[in-house]
């Protein structure tokens, strides 16, 4: 098993989105001002889990913000936006060389006014520690045992 890295998982994502939404501008969560409408700004949430030397335990989260365009219906563009999140997203997508299963997908409007949705979409993943039993450990070779 390879260790999925998140970099894959985000480009995964947005190739995903841009599929439909080729004129919208994607951003990452550290653009605050000068974006252009409309935009996805694309932030993903990782808690992992020691399961054995070998394998990791993943929860993902990942946080689609959508700004619709200024002039159009917020109502109906947001409408457009989680039925198309959840044709894309819906059963899980291929990350790199991995597929990973989506348990959920929220949407809820946010903003002072309302005016902003945000989906989350998650989804649960193992992955290898990295560990290598061969990397410089001496291996035993033989055991005795007395037993009195």
């Amino acid at each position: 098993m390879i260790m999925l890295k998140q970099k894959a998982i985000l480009k995964a994502v947005i190739s995903l989105l841009k599929i439909q939404y080729e004129a919208t501008k994607f951003y990452t969560d550290e653009i605050i001002e000068g974006y252009k409408q409309p935009c996805f700004f694309v932030k993903m949430i990782k808690q992992r889990s020691t399961e054995t030397k070998n394998t990791n335990s993943n929860s993902l989260s990942i946080a689609l913000t959508y700004f619709a365009d200024t002039a159009a219906n917020k109502q109906l563009a947001f409408l457009d936006v989680e039925d198309t999140v959840g044709e894309l997203f819906g059963n899980g997508f291929n990350a790199g060389a991995r597929y990973l299963h989506v348990k959920s997908i929220a949407a809820e409007r946010i903003g002072e006014n309302r005016d902003i949705l945000q989906m989350i979409i998650d989804t649960d993943y193992f992955d290898s520690t990295g560990y290598d039993g061969d990397a410089g450990y001496d291996l035993m070779q033989e055991l005795n045992v007395n037993i009195k």
